[in-house]
């Protein structure tokens, strides 16, 4: 034991930063401009996969879906963003990885035909924290051009 005693500890060192818990998210707000009478989706898709709509209530899982899967069970990896609608024209997209610095958006109908895709840089700016700790970030709106006239 006093051998041990005698060891640096340089992995318990102190630092000036301490960062507080995380409490904030960061979100994408897409609007379609245009024709919106066909669209059924947006998604919202990086190399590591597309978003998933945010579940309803009722579509909460029952007992028979719920719980922890069985050793082996080969789980999907999570979506990059989850989507809501918040208008009829307007989707937020809550980031749920790593900032991504390209997104594709795609638009589909409601029997999963493309109606518009384009890829759009993603520029982020901080609105708080430090650049040791991170804090919330914003990004400008993504604007998808329809093909067609608003009725």
């Amino acid at each position: 034991m006093l051998m041990l005693a005698g060891l640096p500890l340089s992995a318990c060192a102190m630092t000036d930063v301490v960062c507080p818990a995380v409490g904030w998210v960061s979100t994408i707000t897409v609007r379609l401009e245009g024709d919106i009478t066909a669209v059924n989706d947006v998604q919202l898709c990086t190399p590591e996969g597309c978003s998933v709509r945010e579940a309803a209530p009722a579509q909460a899982a029952s007992p028979k879906t719920a719980g922890p899967s069985l050793p082996g069970d080969a789980s999907p990896s999570p979506a990059p963003f989850v989507a809501s609608k918040t208008a009829l024209n307007s989707w937020l997209f809550t980031v749920s990885g790593p900032l991504p610095h390209e997104v594709t958006t795609r638009v589909l109908a409601k029997d999963g035909t493309v109606l518009a895709q384009q890829q759009s840089p993603v520029e982020w700016t901080r609105t708080g924290g430090s650049e040791e700790c991170g804090g919330p970030v914003t990004t400008p709106p993504i604007t998808v051009q329809l093909p067609g006239r608003p009725q």
